[in-house]
């Protein structure tokens, strides 16, 4: 389970480099750059033993990368998860968030937290395994932990702010999709939502399609994920939709590298927005 790493990473240079940790179901990302070197970027993806305890993979993850222990200029943990809820700031309590997830979903993981979303007067509330939580803080310094959407509805807000149309943002994972509606910069809706067939994916983005209002023929519709997946899905939406764009990468991405395209897009989204 070791992790290849470029040479210009090292340890004595690490304090120029923002290290972000990506936790997700089966596995997990690593990605470091130093904003003041052009294209240093790196991204590696690690598949872990499924018939082994997440947890247990984990630690072994870190045991043999010494790597991302390192002292670096910022360390995010982003948490890949459809576990999460947005609370208005005006009647969000810090002490009550753990009592709202678990009144959202019926088992909600273990530790609770919350990303603030300045520019929707929002508190993100998400939850994470308590034993890679308690890891994580241990073995990393200072990490700050961010849910996967969290960077997302930044990007997108910017985004959405200067078209005219509404937008209905789509990202394809294995399994799961998040899908996120914009009006000007106005968020109107956002979900994540997991799927088992290119089927379920069509129904998904059709439903939150008419439960905002959005215009068939007027407003747009904007897919990220796999190539062969979005088209399949892009062929049979033509049929209800009059227009479908593929979402790129922002192009002030590419400065960082090219292994930025090898990179989920909140993961790229997290390094842009600077939250």
């Amino acid at each position: 389970m070791a992790i290849d790493v470029s040479d210009k990473l090292t340890a004595d240079y690490s304090e120029s480099y923002i290290m972000s940790i990506r936790l997700r179901s089966g596995g997990l990302s690593f990605s470091a750059y130093s904003p003041s070197v052009s294209e240093s970027f790196l991204y590696r993806d690690v598949e872990f033993d499924r018939a082994k305890p997440y947890f247990s993979s984990l630690k072994e993850c870190f045991f043999e990368n010494d790597f991302l222990t390192w002292s670096y200029k910022q360390v995010n943990v982003l948490c890949a998860s459809p576990q999460y809820t947005l609370v208005p700031k005006e009647v969000f309590l810090e002490k009550q968030k753990a009592e709202l997830l678990a009144f959202t979903f019926s088992s909600p993981e273990g530790h609770c937290l919350s990303n603030e979303l300045k520019d929707e007067q929002a508190e993100l509330i998400f939850g994470v395994d308590e034993e890679v939580y308690e890891f994580c803080s241990r073995s990393l310094i200072n990490p700050r932990f961010v849910h996967h959407v969290t960077p997302l509805l930044s990007l997108w807000k910017k985004q959405s702010r200067t078209r005219l149309p509404r937008q209905l943002y789509a990202v394809l994972h294995r399994r799961r999709m998040d899908v996120a509606c914009y009006a000007q910069g106005n968020l109107l809706f956002v979900n994540s939502f997991e799927y088992e067939h290119p089927d379920d994916i069509l129904y998904y983005i059709l439903y939150v399609w008419k439960q905002t209002g959005m215009d068939q023929q007027k407003d747009q519709l904007r897919l990220f994920g796999e190539a062969a997946l979005r088209s399949n899905i892009t062929n049979t939406l033509r049929n209800y939709l009059q227009y479908i764009d593929p979402l790129e990468i922002p192009s002030e991405a590419y400065l960082m590298g090219p292994e930025v395209i090898l990179a989920p897009l909140d993961l790229i989204a997290l390094s842009l927005c600077e939250l």
